[in-house]
Parts: structure tokens; C-alpha cells; sequence
């Protein structure tokens, strides 16, 4: 029996290989490749040492292995498929994936024929391949959708038809290909996606026909998952939400976390035309205490970009719509941007974050602009400017969009820029009061409110640990990694808090309107109020130095304040206020839903956990309580 090894390196541990359960699970189902192979798999956390997996790989003496690729893995893979072919020259590889479909000049090299491709949906290429496979000179030109060398010539087949009925495929959960070994499921209801967004190659089944697998099914593999207390799922759909049916799934996912404990959270991507459906569903999560938070994928306001990305079609009044169901039912949400995209200058990124302040947005990241293979940027991208840097290291093979016609790389970097002091002085709260007020009363934009903070933090010294991560990320492409938000955010409300919160003072004391008397007062509400992250950060509030507030007293956890009658009104429209006491005198109560810094954890683990904090704010921003209640 010849082996075969499909192998997974991703990005987070202990994660279901759903591609690969799917290719397994499929082939088994030819009476041929079940009586000539034996199936096994791989899976290892991308960031693993490369001669570990080599190691790893080498020793399991598999005749044919199957790798998924993405961008954040590529670069290892590549390292790896080499190292094997040098051991192992007799060995078949097939790579597969959204980062190789379609690119089998850039991948395949003409003096290896034991190296294919797979280009689109993979169950009935991978089947056809292992089949072709178990003959003495293999035909591979007789398998769609597959790109090799022979004889030194490229050779691409025709193009594998995609799966119309998904049943076709049994589930790895419920045919016992998959244990209960795994901490994060991946779960897949349906596959496509009827948009054409110009920076996603979602699935290689963007602008096409969504197919849906059997709902009794969906229904089954969730139970399965509540059963083996997987405690993460993380819903795999483009638009989820989309389908009527999602709503009544939804609740069908609480209702096995209820039953069994499990799964503890859900991620999901939103739907993207259907606000009441996404706001049902979010409601149904919140309720159960599966989800804290709700994206809200904008990506950009300005009209130029959303025509130039394909993306005008999908209605920015259903996102704002959907913002305000959250907001009333006060669900938390955060908004997500990308910088740069086509058509999208620095001007109107500046402008479109100023607009979801006005709007009461609650979180915004602008996460970097990643130029994927195959997408319709990647096609285009001479034609729209776009210049790339690498990021990621040798582990990943990332591009990161740092110009484009309408933004130079300049202007990228002071986006950036721009954006770290946003992300730290807005969506920490560190300054709410005060810009609310500059903004409502005096007639001031939130865009050079924080353009000027951020001028201000590039003005510190060179040593500064708030500059230098900047500087650090910026330089070096950092912001690449999925925990350098958050660990910034680490960095300004724990490790520098102090610090930080000395910058905030130094900046308002450096500009024109310091010298109106209502700001300071209300900076130091603003002081009481900025958030903690953990549960055992020292309180670091100099109360002495208030002129405006006072303070009666100090607990655990919280601070006793009497706010003066006439800032109340500017307090109520700032932060989390339950109930307006007559006198004025508020607990501010810090004690939420943080949990503790533990220092043996890794930075890694801060950086998710403050990154994941930060997108629901709200569960940590501290309550102002008449101080009655609590005495």
C-alpha cells in the first residue's frame, strides 16, 4: 500500500485540517484508492522550526504529500517541499491552495515531474491524481485541473468543474477522520461567494455560485463538535448570514453549547448586504455568551476605491445599518479597514476613520492591504500602481501593498503612522471626552486631532518605547503579524502605561486648545476612564493632580469621583454611564471582564488576548455608577 501524507501548516495550534479531512475523505470514496493507499496527516503550527518538520516529514516515508499553501505559509512550504525532494527524489508532491492555483510557472520547476499542481476546488483533482498515480506511467494530462512539467514543457489541463452537490464529500467530522484532539473547528456550510472584491480570492469561488452542503448535516458536525468540547468555532463561509437558514443554525450552535459546554466562542465573516440577518445572529450569539464582538468588514469609505476594488455594489447604509442595530442592542463591534487600497488616498483614509468617529464607531483596525495571487489587484496591478514590500519572514511569502497610484509610499507610511496614534488614543478611550468636545463644540476634525498626535509621537526621543514600536513596526513590516495590534495595545494600557498615559498629558498641554478651561476638566474624566486590559495592572491614577474632579476615595478596583454639574452632560455623552446620581458622585468601577496578566505567557498570547480585548472595548471599559449602588 503506498502512503500519503496531506499535510497543513497553519497559523494557529490544534486546529481541524478541513481541507485536508475534506481531500481524505473524498478519495476514500473510490473502492480503487481506499484497497491502494493509506491516508495520514500532518499539521503543525507555521512558526515551528523548519528542520523539525523536515525531520518530521522525511520520517513518515510517505509515497505521495499533499500540501495546502497560503501566503502566510508559503515560504516554509517551498523550503520544505525542497528539503523532501532532495531526500526523498522518488517521492510524488502535489501543492494546492489559493497561494499556487493558477501560478505553476512561479512553483513547479521543469526539471521535477514528480511536482504538480491543483488549481480550484481540490476533492475531485486530488481523487483523479492519486488515481492516475496507481498506473505505471501515470497520465497526468488526463486529470483536469492539474499543471506539471513533461518532457520540459509546462502542461495545464482544463479546468475541474466545481462540486454542485457538497454531500458528495463526507464529513471528516462524522466519518472518524477527525478525533477530539482539536481545540478550534473549522466549520463549512456552504462554498462561494457571489461578490468580486478586488483584493479576495476567497476559495477560488469569488464571483460565483454559492452551493450549500445538506442543513441536517451542518447540524450534525456542530454536535459533533459541542460533543468533543472543541471550545473555538470559527465558521468558514464568506457571507454568513446570507442564507435564511444560517439564523436558525446559528441558534442551533447555542443551543449545543448549552447542552454540552462547548464550543465557547464563534468567529464568523458577515454577511455583507444582509444587516438585520447579521444583527439576529449576533444577538442569538451575544445571548448565549458565544461571541463579544461583531466585525464590520467596510474595508474603505471612499467611493473611488469602492469602484475601483468592485466592491460598489455591496451598501454602505446596510453596514450602517447594522451598526446601529448593534449599538441598540449594545452589542460590541469593531470596524475593519484596509490601507492601502486603489483609489483610497491619505486624505480620505484619514477622512473615512474621522467619519466612523462621527458615527460612533466603536473599534476601527486598519489591517495592511495584502496583495493575494490571483485576485483581480494581483492582475492589475501595473495598471493601478502597486508597489509591495515582503513581510513575514521566510516562513510566510507576503506582499504588502505599501503605494499605489493615489497614495506614494510616503504617504503609506504616514497612514501608518496616523494609525497607531488612532488605534492608541481612540479605540483605548484615551482621549474620548476631550475629542468629542473639540469636535462637537469647537468645530475641530477628528482627523487632525490625531494627525497631530501622532506628529506628536514621532517627535519623542528615539528611545521612547511607544515611538520605537511604532518606528519598529513601520520599518520592518510588523504590522504583517496578527498579534502586533494588539500588542501595541499591550504596550500603552500595561507595560508603558504610565508613560503613555504622560504622552497624552504632554500632547493636550502642547496644543491651541488646552487654553480653553472645559478641556482640562474633561481630560481628567478621561484619565479615570481609559480601560485597563488585565485584571491586575497597578491603578495608576495621580488624583492629586486633578483640578476640576474629585476624588473621595480609592478602592480595589475602582475610583469614587464627584463630577462637577457642569461637565455631566459631557460625560454622559462620552462614556458608560448607569444611572445619574443627583449629586454628581459616580464609582467609576474598573472591575469588568479582563482577565489577569500572567508574565509566563508568551508574547503571543498578550498580543491575541489584547488584540481581541480591544475589539470589544466595551466589555472593558470601566462603569460610571451612581456611588450609591455600590455602597
Amino acid at each position: 500500500m503506498k502512503k500519503v501524507l496531506l499535510v497543513e501548516l497553519s497559523v494557529f495550534d490544534r486546529m481541524t485540517p478541513l481541507a485536508s479531512g475534506y481531500l481524505q475523505a473524498y478519495a476514500m470514496t473510490d473502492s480503487v484508492i481506499r484497497s491502494e493507499y493509506a491516508f495520514d496527516r500532518y499539521t503543525a503550527v507555521a512558526k515551528t522550526h523548519r528542520a523539525e518538520i523536515v525531520r518530521d516529514l522525511v520520517a513518515s516515508a510517505a509515497d505521495v504529500y499533499a500540501f495546502s499553501c497560503y501566503v502566510w505559509n508559503m515560504g516554509l512550504v517551498r523550503s520544505v517541499v525542497s528539503a523532501i525532494r532532495e531526500t526523498k527524489p522518488h517521492a510524488q508532491i502535489i501543492l494546492g491552495g489559493p497561494q499556487v492555483m493558477s501560478q505553476a510557472q512561479r512553483y513547479l520547476s521543469r526539471s521535477d515531474e514528480r511536482t504538480v499542481i491543483c488549481n480550484g476546488e481540490g476533492e475531485i483533482t486530488f481523487a483523479q491524481y492519486l488515481l492516475a498515480l496507481t498506473e505505471s506511467d501515470p497520465r497526468f494530462d488526463a486529470v483536469n485541473g492539474l499543471s506539471f512539467y513533461r518532457d520540459g514543457e509546462l502542461v495545464t489541463t482544463p479546468k475541474q468543474p466545481r462540486l454542485s452537490s457538497l454531500d458528495e464529500i463526507p464529513s471528516p467530522f462524522l466519518t472518524g477522520i477527525f478525533d477530539s484532539s482539536y481545540s478550534i473547528a473549522i466549520l463549512e456550510t456552504n462554498r462561494g461567494c457571489p461578490y468580486h472584491c478586488g483584493f479576495c480570492f476567497w476559495g477560488a469561488a469569488t464571483n460565483d455560485r454559492v452551493h450549500r452542503f445538506d442543513e441536517d448535516r451542518v447540524r450534525e458536525e456542530i454536535k459533533w463538535v459541542a460533543k468533543n468540547e472543541i471550545l473555538f468555532l470559527f465558521i468558514a463561509d464568506a457571507n454568513w448570514g446570507m442564507l435564511s437558514r444560517d439564523v436558525d443554525i446559528s441558534r442551533h450552535i447555542t443551543d449545543c453549547a448549552k447542552e454540552h459546554g462547548a464550543p465557547n466562542v464563534v468567529y464568523f465573516s458577515a454577511a455583507k448586504n444582509k444587516p438585520q440577518a447579521v444583527t439576529k445572529i449576533t444577538s442569538i450569539f451575544q445571548d448565549a455568551n458565544l461571541i463579544s464582538s461583531q466585525p464590520v468588514s467596510l474595508q474603505t469609505l471612499e467611493p473611488a476605491s469602492l469602484e475601483l476594488i468592485s466592491r460598489s455594489n455591496i451598501k454602505l447604509s446596510a453596514f450602517a445599518s447594522i451598526q446601529e442595530d448593534l449599538r441598540e442592542k449594545q452589542i460590541s463591534s469593531f470596524i475593519e479597514l484596509i490601507w492601502p487600497l486603489p483609489g483610497e488616498t491619505l486624505d480620505s483614509f484619514k477622512r473615512g476613520i474621522a467619519t466612523l468617529c462621527e458615527n460612533e464607531a466603536q473599534t476601527v483596525i486598519a489591517y495592511p492591504h495584502l496583495l493575494l495571487n490571483n485576485t483581480p489587484i494581483y492582475h492589475n496591478a501595473d495598471r493601478m500602481g502597486i508597489v509591495t514590500r515582503s513581510a513575514g519572514g521566510d516562513v510566510a511569502e507576503a506582499r504588502i501593498v505599501i503605494g499605489t497610484k493615489e497614495a506614494t509610499e510616503e504617504d503609506f507610511v504616514e497612514g501608518m503612522y496616523f494609525f497607531y496614534a488612532f488605534h492608541a488614543l481612540h479605540n483605548t478611550r484615551s482621549l474620548r471626552t476631550v475629542s468629542r468636545y473639540l469636535v462637537k463644540r469647537l468645530g475641530m476634525r477628528y482627523q487632525d486631532i490625531f494627525s497631530a498626535f501622532a506628529d506628536y509621537l514621532r517627535r519623542q526621543e528615539a528611545e521612547d518605547p511607544v515611538l520605537s514600536y511604532m518606528e519598529r513596526s513601520v520599518r520592518e513590516a510588523d504590522y504583517y503579524d496578527v498579534n502586533n495590534y494588539g500588542l501595541f495595545i499591550h504596550a500603552v494600557l500595561h507595560e508603558h502605561r504610565e508613560l503613555f498615559a504622560e504622552h497624552v498629558l504632554k500632547f493636550a498641554q502642547s496644543q491651541d486648545w488646552w487654553d480653553d478651561g472645559k478641556v482640562r476638566a474633561l481630560l481628567e474624566i478621561d484619565i479615570l476612564n481609559r480601560p485597563y486590559m488585565y485584571s491586575n495592572t497597578p491603578m495608576d491614577v495621580r488624583t492629586e493632580d486633578f483640578r476640576s474632579l474629585r476624588v473621595l476615595a480609592r478602592g480595589p478596583r475602582s475610583y469614587t469621583v464627584q463630577v462637577p454639574t457642569e461637565h455631566v452632560a459631557d460625560l454622559a455623552d462620552a462614556v458608560q454611564i448607569q444611572g445619574m446620581p443627583a449629586d454628581g458622585v459616580f464609582t467609576v468601577d474598573h472591575k469588568r471582564m479582563q482577565y489577569p496578566f500572567m508574565p509566563t505567557q508568551s508574547a503571543d498570547h498578550s498580543g491575541s488576548y489584547c488584540h481581541g480585548m480591544i475589539e470589544k472595548v466595551g466589555n472593558i471599559i470601566p462603569s460610571w455608577l451612581p456611588a450609591s449602588v455600590l455602597h
